[in-house]
């Protein structure tokens, strides 16, 4: 029944997408998080797979394009980030998108998912993932740091703690948190959408994804829950 719960708000909440919504609705980097009660500034369309591809003798992370991948034979099994095409105006709030299904023969379909600017998931064998749009890299090489936009993990992304968070528009902002990124059974811990600043914890090993946020800030003495 909870899980029912939830697939029926998410249908409710799929047609505001334009204001904003969790990943699994949609079926849905100043480094780091150290200085307490300091903001997190951005630079729009910095990723961390990016930069380590422009750093010089740097070997650039694996990088799946835009298209179909069947998990252990055309992309290996594990954790990816996923980001928002890096063409045009270099918003950072762009989104990325794609589905997953159960295995090759699509009949069983996990979600479609889309994120601001970029998204994670974890990959099994025999999987078939499908990029809509964006590209793919290994989590762990992406490099990725605290923003106000797109989905970390505590403990290897950002630090585990309580942040304030702002949102970008007077449509209100949201936050999902998840204790995996498979994206079935029951992965999410919270969601809220939010018109005035809100406080919220993150503990270690959770996920965090934000949306139509505007700033993100490290509450002082807060740490590990």
């Amino acid at each position: 029944m909870r899980r029912k719960c939830r697939y029926i708000a998410a249908l409710c909440a799929a047609a505001c997408l334009g204001a904003g919504a969790p990943a699994q609705v949609y079926a849905q980097e100043a480094g780091g998080a150290d200085g307490a009660g300091t903001e997190v500034t951005f630079t729009a369309g910095n990723d961390g797979a990016m930069t380590a591809a422009a750093e010089p003798g740097k070997i650039a992370p694996v990088k799946y394009e835009k298209g179909s991948y069947v998990v252990g034979r055309d992309i290996p099994a594990g954790e990816y980030a996923v980001f928002a095409s890096t063409d045009g105006d270099g918003n950072p709030y762009r989104t990325c998108s794609f589905t997953l299904y159960k295995n090759d023969s699509d009949e069983k379909r996990i979600g479609t998912f889309r994120f601001e600017h970029h998204g994670l998931v974890t990959l099994y064998d025999g999987q078939h993932l499908v990029l809509q749009s964006g590209y793919a890299v290994p989590a762990g090489e992406a490099k990725l740091t605290l923003a106000p936009y797109g989905m970390y993990l505590a403990g290897r992304d950002m630090e585990p703690g309580s942040y304030l968070l702002t949102p970008l528009t007077a449509d209100g902002g949201y936050f999902a948190l998840y204790n995996d990124v498979r994206y079935y059974y029951d992965y999410q811990d919270d969601y809220r959408r939010f018109l005035e600043p809100t406080v919220i914890t993150v503990s270690e090993g959770q996920y965090l994804e934000l949306g139509n946020i505007a700033s993100i800030v490290k509450q002082e003495g807060s740490g590990g829950a």
